[in-house]
């Protein structure tokens, strides 16, 4: 077993997003080179002799700055927030109060091969308060709702969460779609889990949501509910872009709020989603939680599953029972411009409703209520005191996930039975991901075996998934198989990547 890396796209000006990010990373001083004060002389014979008069710590400032410099510039990607399209049409880098939107776009190369480009689509400062900064970004495709394009991507939809608390919604082109502060704690990460259709008919089906950490709160917001309100807004939007006289209220966001107990730190999560226990499971969980005398429902109720990662315990699973509390329902804050001259170049600001300059700075703006939050305690973890969780990240099928922590580890859990099952040493910094790589039915051997009277004898499509490890002290991507497989393939890449 082999794989290999197609390039399909590359960064045409890069280098202006990182101009524009860090400004004093600008200037056009060669790298590492040490500046020079312009008051002094450039020739040897004039400044040797005033250079015994000078102090030790004045000669070593600029090289240290140089050093600092030259380190900010080939590692500058590590201080941003990055987030890429699930359908790559669109990745967005900010950091504190400024971002980037690159969209790919077909041009002609050096050697005059026509290729896909990723360029700047909008670049600027985003509608934030004083003090905040962003911490998280997500690009959530929605689906179009056209008879001619049902169920393909119709716009790509941005996410930023912040210090502050506010998550906040951005179209492609930088319009402030709406706000919301479900917490006073700063974003930790961002996650969304999207529709698919169940491979096996024991697998239970699962909602869209997005999910939202913090320090000690998870947030998930309905994807139905998300959708209803981001196309109300979107249309709210453009209708002001053309007559400024619209005022649409959209739908309310539908959420739930659990505040996580018995657990130190949360650096990040991973919402595995619905799930239903067998019986013998179900007996086992009351036993262990009710004692001998527990009451045991006929059916398995249907609980909600969240892995976190952090310290004490390193990893820990969280279990919602469905029906045991109702969504919040939380007014959603529309960002809408008294004056647009254009949608697509003007960002959205201001309130609803629609009062003069002079009256909203005569109103002192309000907080808006935050809702408080279920508790829901820690069920079981992976207890070890020393150990530190950075990262998780969730396989395909939600039924392994791979978590990085400070002692160079990358360990693979079962997510159904709560174990790790694999570790990997010696990636010290790593960053994880997955593939899924679907079989070809028609490369498939044929199988000797006696016809089936259903018709087809081959079956659905067996799909393979593998880890996708980065070590960046080593500079080196590799691919492996799960569970007992050996390792697929090792590239050579930066030690500054992402």
């Amino acid at each position: 077993m082999a794989c290999s890396i197609v390039q399909f796209c590359h960064f045409q000006d890069l280098q202006a997003a990182r101009d524009f990010l860090f400004p004093h990373l600008r200037a056009e001083t060669p790298l590492g080179a040490v500046r020079r004060d312009p008051s002094k002389s450039a020739n040897w014979e004039d400044d040797g002799w005033g250079a015994w008069e000078e102090t030790e710590p004045v000669l070593q400032e600029p090289e240290e700055e140089g050093n600092t410099c030259k380190t900010q510039k080939t590692s500058w990607l590590q201080d941003c927030v990055l987030s890429l399209s699930p359908t790559s049409d669109l990745m967005v880098i900010a950091r504190e109060q400024k971002a980037v939107f690159l969209v790919p776009k077909w041009k002609y190369s050096d050697k005059g091969k026509e290729e896909m480009q990723f360029a700047v689509g909008w670049s600027g400062s985003l509608n934030v308060e004083e003090g905040e900064r962003v911490t998280s970004a997500l690009c959530i495709p929605l689906a179009s709702q056209k008879r001619s394009s049902t169920g393909r991507p119709d716009w790509t939809c941005i996410v930023l969460g912040f210090t502050s608390g506010s998550v906040r919604f951005y179209t492609e082109n930088g319009v402030l779609l709406l706000a919301q502060l479900l917490n006073e704690d700063s974003v930790l990460q961002l996650k969304c889990r999207t529709y698919e259709i169940p491979r096996h008919p024991c697998v239970t089906e699962q909602n869209e949501e997005l999910s939202i950490l913090y320090p000690a709160a998870i947030v998930t917001i309905d994807g139905f509910s998300l959708f209803q309100s981001l196309r109300a807004c979107r249309n709210q939007v453009a209708k002001a872009a053309a007559s400024g006289n619209e005022n649409i209220q959209p739908p309310p966001l539908a959420y739930k709020k659990w505040g996580l107990q018995d657990i130190d730190t949360i650096i990040d999560h991973a919402s595995i989603g619905i799930m239903t226990l067998s019986p013998f499971d179900q007996m086992k969980t009351a036993s262990n939680i009710g004692g001998f005398n527990a009451a045991i429902k006929n059916s398995p109720p249907a609980m909600s599953q969240y892995i976190t990662v952090g310290s004490n315990p390193f990893t820990g699973f969280f279990y919602a029972l469905e029906g045991s509390t109702q969504p919040l329902l939380s007014h959603v804050a529309l960002a809408v411009a008294s004056k647009l001259t254009s949608a697509l170049l003007n960002a959205a600001s201001g309130w609803l409703n629609w009062k003069s300059k002079h009256e909203e700075e005569a109103v002192p703006k309000q907080k808006p209520k935050v809702e408080p939050a279920t508790p829901l305690a820690v069920r079981f973890g992976l207890p070890d005191s020393r150990r530190h969780g950075e990262s998780i990240c969730l396989s395909p099928c939600n039924t392994l996930a791979a978590v990085t922590d400070d002692f160079g580890r990358v360990i693979l859990l079962d997510v159904a039975r709560g174990i790790a099952i694999r570790m990997w040493k010696g990636y010290r910094d790593a960053q994880v991901g997955w593939i899924q790589v679907v079989e070809d039915l028609h490369e498939r051997a044929p199988e000797k075996v006696d016809s089936s009277p259903f018709g087809n004898t081959q079956g659905p499509s067996r799909v393979a998934q593998f880890l996708v490890i980065y070590a960046p002290r080593r500079g080196i991507l590799e691919v492996w198989s799960t569970q007992q497989g050996p390792r697929v393939g090792a590239f050579n890449v930066g030690k500054h990547c992402r």
